[in-house]
């Protein structure tokens, strides 16, 4: 990996981090579901100004806007909505740790699809990643049904709808362009948000500068540069190469909960994402796939020649 391409990655990791630490912002001053209205309303223009820069065209098919609805709704609406409610009640560096179980339920609910195949490294890698969980809810679980439980939960339950959109995606928005499959659920997830958001009266919210920045932030950073950057490592990098932003997001997120927030997590925080992270490599055989690239060609791909 070049230098080039290892800054990009720390880049993005950083950017991903702080989305945790924006959340924790500007939440605390807008409600939940107006501050991820707004993110994606953001989303949605950062990503529209994108696609007309690249002169693509936006899709007149019904049916493939029906995709996106459904996309909108796993990959926007209930995790933006889960995430930034439960984020009100327990650290930011805690929400991205739970955050980084995604691939642990997409492998799941691959495998349960046929897409993955099971083996014993990979089993052990989902026992201890979900043993992570519990390591972390642990103190949770002990004192009953605390607020901070069902913060923990509803980001858990976040990660989850981001794994059965990234599932859903590979069958049903295979060949669609990047940008404008991301415009197209962004923006269906906008007006998915819309009836709900004004459940909370977000006309009475007196957000201060602070928590603004945080959300164009969020919308900015978080969804258009972040995206551009994420597409860059695919290219560069490949798929595997740039999951490995996976890895390091937490470690950004805990890292700006501390410097920002004076955030401070128990050791059973850091455990829990020892143990996720090991839980990941496995379930992704990473090692393996390391070590076939060392040899010139990743797993299941013809050598080149």
């Amino acid at each position: 990996m070049s230098y080039t391409y290892l800054a990009l990655l720390l880049l993005l990791s950083a950017i991903w981090g702080a989305s945790f630490l924006f959340i924790k912002i500007g939440v605390s001053e807008m409600g939940p579901l107006t501050f991820a209205t707004l993110r994606v309303l953001i989303g949605s223009v950062v990503l529209l100004l994108i696609s007309r820069l690249r002169r693509e065209r936006l899709p007149t098919d019904p049916k493939l806007w029906l995709r996106f609805a459904i996309m909108g709704t796993f990959n926007a609406l209930v995790p933006f909505a889960t995430i930034a409610w439960g984020t009100q009640y327990i650290p930011s560096g805690l929400s991205a740790i739970l955050n980084a179980t995604m691939p642990l339920f997409t492998f799941i609910l691959a495998a349960a699809w046929g897409n993955e195949r099971l083996s014993l490294h990979r089993v052990c890698g989902l026992l201890i990643g979900f043993a992570g969980i519990i390591v972390l809810t642990w103190p949770q679980l002990r004192g009953g049904l605390q607020a901070s439980l069902w913060g923990e939960l509803a980001v858990i339950v976040g990660s989850l709808s981001y794994a059965i959109a990234a599932v859903y995606a590979r069958r049903s928005l295979a060949g669609q362009s990047p940008i404008i499959a991301s415009l197209g659920q962004v923006s269906m997830g906008f007006l998915l948000f819309i009836p709900f958001s004004l459940l909370e009266k977000p006309w009475t919210f007196n957000p201060s500068i602070r928590a603004i920045l945080a959300l164009l932030a969020l919308g900015v950073l978080g969804t258009g540069v972040a995206y551009i950057i994420y597409y860059r490592l695919i290219q560069g990098l490949g798929a595997t190469g740039a999951s490995l932003v996976t890895y390091i997001v937490p470690l950004f997120g805990i890292f700006w909960g501390w410097a920002v927030l004076g955030e401070r997590l128990s050791w059973h925080a850091f455990v829990a994402l020892l143990m996720i992270l090991v839980g990941l490599v496995l379930v992704n055989n990473l090692l393996a796939t390391n070590k076939a690239q060392r040899r010139g060609h990743a797993p299941g791909s013809k050598p080149q020649g």
